[in-house]
């Protein structure tokens, strides 16, 4: 699995649709994030992803879809012949990585560690580990800030988040020390809906190699 990947898959998990009105998130950030990750349950969509160098150039393109059912349970699909899978049952992770014939697993908390996306595994630590804002409007959609207490999350040192009118989940830009950028756009954004258990069981194909992390 690249680097990039690693370090933005723990921080998106997690972070998709529920409604909220425009005129409360200039007063009150914090609380409606977590009320934002509370009230849904599952989480189904579409992702585009881009990475900027520091001058703004994207190097790198990918998209694929999600599936999350709290708590702790999710499963991260990239399209292509290259595509990466990552699998969670809620116990362990499971990074499958088909050009390299390599499945990594690892605990769930090991993987996701203190950021938003640790919420999935039942921990609300959003105002412990975050200093959260409300951001201007952009392009049409309302900002809010999240700058880790600890100075990184997963690599990065600012993630900001993009709702819609309708209060969901449409974009997620995340910096790191580098000023270098990763960029999620969502489509296709369902909340609260049935998911099979089967969508988070990973069994590695026949003949390739199984590495597990304690």
């Amino acid at each position: 699995m690249t680097k990039i990947r690693q370090r933005f898959v723990g921080v998106v998990l997690g972070l998709l649709a529920v409604g909220m009105t425009t005129a409360a998130w200039a007063t009150a950030p914090a609380a409606l994030l977590q009320k934002f990750f509370q009230s849904s349950k599952t989480v189904t969509a579409n992702f585009q992803q881009e990475v900027l160098n520091q001058g703004g150039v994207v190097e790198q393109r990918a998209q694929g879809k999600l599936w999350i059912s709290r708590p702790g349970r999710f499963r991260w699909d990239y399209a292509g012949k290259n595509g990466q899978t990552i699998v969670s049952n809620g116990k362990e992770v499971w990074l499958y990585e088909p050009a390299l014939q390599q499945v990594t697993v690892q605990p769930l908390g090991k993987v996701l560690g203190s950021t938003p996306a640790a919420l999935i595994a039942g921990r609300d630590v959003l105002t412990t580990d975050f200093d959260i804002s409300a951001l201007p409007a952009k392009d049409g959609l309302d900002w809010v800030l999240l700058k880790p207490k600890q100075g990184q999350a997963q690599g990065f040192t600012a993630i900001r988040m993009g709702f819609n009118s309708a209060g969901q989940l449409r974009q997620m830009w995340m910096e790191d020390a580098f000023q270098q950028q990763t960029v999620l756009h969502f489509e296709k954004v369902r909340t609260n809906i049935p998911i099979s258990s089967q969508t988070f069981h990973f069994t590695p194909p026949a003949g390739v190699d199984v590495l597990k992390n304690p």
